[in-house]
Formats: structure tokens, sequence, C-alpha cells
């Protein structure tokens, strides 16, 4: 079983990385065989997740985004079927799906591989994001509620129902400054 993230362009730096491996080691409970960090930067934005399909062809594949906060055991998230999440934490206002979190075990490059016949058209036509493109052209399935987000919770005590928090654009949250209980679970910088 292998982790995914990506950290390409300037938005995150090495700290996110090294947080979320962190987080994943000493509260996720999470047992792997490789933690892999998607860096060349091929495409506009978060069109870079997509080269994961195209890396990790075989085994089992668990996705975080870098701007999350595991603080407990995070359920079975591993999936056979190309898995995301299910954003009900929000109005729904151009997809209803998350990549957030994303599982598939074997092979999914046919994915890569029709974005690669022409990148700039997927990127112009999904312009708010590849979680639109999976919805409308490639069969996904979706977790059940495994996490929340930040959104209007920025004030909250953690959920306990939960392990995994979204920053969800958000990751301002996650910078030095602000004192949320997530921080308590963040690697020291």
């Amino acid at each position: 079983m292998r982790i995914i993230c990506v950290n390409t362009g300037n938005k995150f730096g090495q700290w996110y990385v090294d947080n979320l491996k962190h987080m994943i080691d000493n509260y996720s409970g999470l047992k792997y065989d490789s933690f892999e960090v998607i860096t060349e930067e091929k495409h506009k934005g978060v069109f870079n997740k997509l080269q994961m399909f195209d890396k990790f062809r075989d085994g089992e594949n668990l996705y975080f985004d870098l701007d999350i906060c595991i603080y407990n055991k995070v359920p079975n998230l591993i999936r056979k079927n190309l898995t995301v999440l299910h954003a009900w934490w929000r109005d729904r206002y151009h997809t209803s799906l998350n990549s957030s979190v994303i599982s598939w075990t074997g092979d999914r490059s046919f994915i890569y591989d029709e974005f690669k016949k022409d990148p700039n058209m997927w990127q112009k036509k999904y312009y708010r994001g590849m979680d639109q493109m999976l919805e409308e052209n490639f069969s996904v399935q979706t977790y059940d509620k495994v996490c929340y987000s930040v959104k209007d919770n920025e004030y909250k005590p953690k959920d306990e129902n939960f392990s995994i928090m979204l920053f969800n654009q958000k990751q301002y949250l996650m910078e030095e400054g602000w004192s949320g209980w997530w921080t308590n679970y963040f690697l020291s910088k």
C-alpha cells in the first residue's frame, strides 16, 4: 500500500509534506509500504494530481491533500474501485465530489491518458478543478462520511465522530499565528 501526495507549484512548502507524513505516522493507524510525493509540475494547479494515475498503476493507493488534519485513527479508506469523498459539508456549486482523499487499486492510467489527449481543453472546460472532471467523465464511487471540513468549524472543537478534517482552500489556518485545536497535531515548525 502506498500513500501519495502532490506538492507542485509554490502554494505549499516542504513543511506541509513533512506534516502530512507526521500525522499519518503518529495518529492515523495506517500501515503503508511507501510514501510518495509528486513534485513535477506538468499542468495547471490541481490537475497535477492526475499524474498519480499514470505513475502508480499497481497495488493499493491512498492519496491525501496536504491541507488536512489527521488527528485520530482513520477508518479503512483503501478501495478497489476509484473512490473519492462525497462533499456532504458544502452546498453543491459545481460538483458533489471532493478529491482531498482518493483511493484505488490497480491501474487507472486511462484517466491520465484521456486527460493527456488535450490537457488545455480539460483544464479550460473544468476550470473549477478536477473534481468535476472526474464526476462527469469517469466511474467514481464515494466514501461514506469519513471526514469533515473546517468550513464553518474554525472556532469549534474537533469533531470526535471523525479523524480527518479538511481545510478546503483555507490552508492559511495551518500557518503560524493560528492556534486552533488542530495545531496540536501538527509537526513543529
